[in-house]
């Protein structure tokens, strides 16, 4: 049975939902505040993508754009340590726990003593003896990685390194059990959870060009420009939306695609302060991130992705420019959770990434910048705080006809770009179901 659908937020959540909502046959409107599609993502850089992110996979697959990463080879992860010293983690195509073991064994980041107390730990955890602590969620990874016997430089040299590039944040800042969680996901589940691949493109023409297209091909409805001031409830149902402009919305289903800072000053303080589904909200924190893009004359034969430790960004991607591929290059520098850098002048961001960049990709002769972009979000993705995923909120929430998604929500996963599809996806999913 067909249904209208109104979606609060037209990031990647929202979009995921309405792609999936609108196959169906449902009638979709996508509200949003900016004068574009794409919330966060828009100007981001390529996206980080491994075998394990299936969500991210499959709507990659349903917009036809495999076809643009099926001859991508896999990419390489790199470390660059405070040392000076390059090390590339190697990818086995060897059946689990094979690929692990050995891969494991030949890293040469970690000392022949870490190696072996982390395959030791391995070895425990395959075979559940003893189980896991239920307390992980509520541990700090660098505290639960020094129990299981990594040693301060290799908690320094990979695993922070590690942490910033799936987390986000430091060791000392985030859960041990999705540290834990992520990591068994992305490197312990076998050789083709560990296949890399960064697309020489940017999120918005990747995924959010060819999103766009095929909503539109589906007759969704976009408003853009548009500020909701209110979310109107019955005792048990959403019945309207109300906009700055006093006009209103009614459908028959509602789904907030908003992070938890805007979805919350929308609801009535009743609603707020009943629900403790909606109380949870105001535990949640987010981090800062800060991105430039550098446009270089200096081509590149393949696309790398360098993690950095010691340095002020944390990892960088250089990629082929698509359009002058033999003559120009581009590179990112991404930095999380560092504050400091938000107030920094746009020529001194530059100014550093160039300095992080010539220890990344040396060259004899310092390239030269054609153009460049600073990306600065204070509140750019959910802190993995150690007890945090307590107060993750599922879709369905206390209201029969409204539902939440986003990258922050419960989905398993740390808040990046396959818990925001996997969260579109599981909130159409629960319309469909109750339909």
């Amino acid at each position: 049975m067909s249904r209208s659908v109104l979606i609060l937020g037209g990031g990647i959540a929202g979009l995921t939902a309405a792609l999936a909502l609108a196959a169906k046959g449902h009638s979709v409107t996508v509200i949003e505040q900016g004068a574009h599609l794409g919330g966060r993502m828009w100007h981001a850089p390529p996206p980080v993508l491994l075998e394990a992110h299936g969500a991210t996979w499959s709507l990659i697959k349903s917009l036809g754009q495999d076809a643009v990463t099926r001859p991508l080879r896999h990419t390489p992860l790199e470390f660059l340590q405070s040392t000076g010293a390059r090390i590339q983690f190697l990818h086995l195509p060897l059946p689990s726990p094979l690929n692990t073991l050995l891969g494991t064994t030949l890293f040469q980041g970690l000392s022949m003593r870490d190696r072996w107390h982390l395959l030791s730990f391995l070895e425990r955890t395959w075979e559940q003896d003893p189980p896991l602590p239920n307390d992980l969620d509520s541990r700090v990874a660098d505290e639960w990685l020094t129990s299981i016997g990594q040693s301060e430089t290799a908690r320094h040299g990979v695993w922070n390194s590690l942490a910033r590039l799936l987390l986000g944040a430091p060791l000392e800042d985030i859960s041990a059990g999705l540290f834990m969680r992520t990591l068994r996901r992305c490197f312990l589940t076998g050789a083709r959870a560990t296949k890399l691949i960064v697309p020489p493109q940017g999120v918005d023409s990747f995924l959010l060009v060819p999103l766009t297209r095929e909503l539109d091909r589906l007759g969704v409805r976009i408003k853009l420009n548009a500020t909701v001031s209110q979310v109107r409830f019955s005792p048990n149902r959403v019945t309207e939306v109300e906009f700055a402009d006093r006009t209103r919305l009614t459908a028959d289903w509602y789904l907030s695609a908003l992070p938890p800072q805007r979805l919350t000053p929308l609801l009535p303080e009743r609603v707020v302060t009943h629900y403790a589904y909606f109380q949870q909200l105001s535990r949640l924190s987010e981090s800062p991130l800060v991105v430039v893009r550098l446009h270089l004359d200096l081509p590149a034969r393949q696309t790398q992705l360098i993690l950095l430790e010691g340095k002020t960004f944390h990892w960088m991607i250089r990629h082929p420019d698509e359009e002058r591929h033999d003559q120009t290059s581009v590179v990112w520098a991404l930095a999380v959770g560092e504050p400091s850098l938000l107030p920094q002048s746009t020529e001194e961001l530059v100014r550093l990434a160039m300095d992080d960049m010539a220890a990344a990709f040396p060259t004899a002769e310092p390239p030269r910048i054609l153009d460049f972009d600073v990306m600065r979000l204070a509140s750019a993705m959910l802190a993995s705080k150690p007890g945090t995923h307590q107060y993750r909120p599922i879709a369905t929430s206390p209201f029969t006809n409204f539902l939440v998604t986003g990258a922050w929500t419960d989905t398993g996963w740390p808040a990046n770009l396959e818990s925001a599809i996997l969260s579109g996806q599981r909130g159409a999913e629960a319309i469909s179901a109750q339909l």
